[in-house]
C-alpha cells in the first residue's frame, strides 16, 4: 500500500493550530490559563530552586532552565510515570539535540522547551484504574471475600525482581516518599535515606494483603472514585479520575 500526503492540507492545518508554543498549550488541560498549566510551572521552577539547594543562604542564579536531572522529578510531579529506561531516552532526545551542530551535548532545558517534550512522551490516555486492576487479576490471588489480592512480601519481591528491578535501597526511598515517611536518619536531601528501615517501613505503612484499591489509593495516592452500589449486590469497580 502506498500513502499520499496532501502538503497544502497539512500546511493548513498547521497554520490553523496557531505558532510558536500556542498549539503546545491548547493539548495540556485548561490551555495556557488552566490550572494544569499553573501547576506545571510551580513545579518546573520549584525544581529549578531544588538544583540550587532548598537550603542554601547564597544567592541564587536566576534562570528558565533546569538541569536534565530534573526532568523525572517534574514529569512525575505530573502524574507522568515514565520507566528507568524511558527516562534515559527522553534525557538524552534533550543531550544531544544540539550535537550535530555544536558538537555539544546540552545540560539543561527551557520551560518551553520541557512542555513540549512532556506533551511528546505523555502516555495519551494517563494510568488507569483498569488497569491496576489488571495487573493484580494477573498477580494476585482471591482472598476469602474473593477480592484479588497481593501479599506485602509478594509484592516488594515482584518489585525487586521482575520487570524493571529495583534495589532494595530505591525500593525504600520511594516508599518513605510515597507514605510521607523516613526511616532511620536523614535530612530533605537525597542519599539520606536508610535501607535497613525498609521492614519497619513496610510493616508499618503497608497492609499484609493488598487490593487494587489499596495500591492505588493509600500506597500511589491516587484519588478514586467511590463503587456505586447496586441493589443488593456490590459492585467492586472502581473508577480512577484524573487529577
Amino acid at each position: 500500500m502506498k500513502w499520499e500526503v496532501n502538503l497544502n492540507a497539512l500546511d493548513a492545518a498547521a497554520s490553523l493550530g496557531g505558532e510558536d508554543l500556542i498549539p503546545f498549550y491548547n493539548l495540556l488541560d485548561g490551555g495556557r490559563e488552566g490550572e494544569f498549566f499553573r501547576e506545571l510551572e510551580d513545579y518546573f521552577y520549584y525544581a529549578q530552586l531544588c538544583s540550587h539547594g532548598i537550603d542554601t543562604l547564597e544567592t541564587r542564579q536566576v534562570s528558565t532552565h533546569i538541569p536534565l536531572e530534573e526532568i523525572p522529578s517534574v514529569m512525575r510531579a505530573m502524574g507522568f510515570y515514565p520507566s528507568e529506561e524511558k527516562i534515559e531516552e527522553i534525557i538524552n532526545e534533550v543531550k544531544f539535540s544540539k550535537y550535530a551542530d555544536t558538537g555539544e551535548q546540552v545540560t539543561t532545558i527551557s520551560f518551553e522547551d520541557f512542555i513540549k517534550l512532556y506533551i511528546n512522551h505523555r502516555p495519551v490516555f494517563g494510568l488507569s484504574m483498569k488497569r491496576i486492576q489488571q495487573a493484580f487479576q494477573v498477580l494476585g490471588y482471591d482472598n476469602e471475600n474473593g477480592d484479588k489480592v497481593i501479599d506485602r512480601g509478594d509484592l516488594l519481591l515482584l518489585l525487586q525482581h521482575r520487570g524493571e528491578r529495583m534495589t532494595e535501597e530505591e525500593l525504600v526511598q520511594c516508599l518513605s516518599t510515597l507514605l510521607g515517611r523516613r526511616p532511620g536518619e536523614g535530612g530533605s536531601g537525597s542519599g539520606t535515606y536508610d535501607p535497613s528501615g525498609a521492614a519497619a517501613l513496610t510493616e508499618e505503612g503497608i497492609p499484609a494483603a493488598i487490593t487494587a484499591e489499596i495500591f492505588a489509593a493509600d500506597i500511589l495516592g491516587l484519588p478514586i472514585a467511590e463503587p456505586e452500589k447496586k441493589s443488593k449486590k456490590r459492585d467492586e469497580s472502581l473508577i480512577y479520575k484524573d487529577s
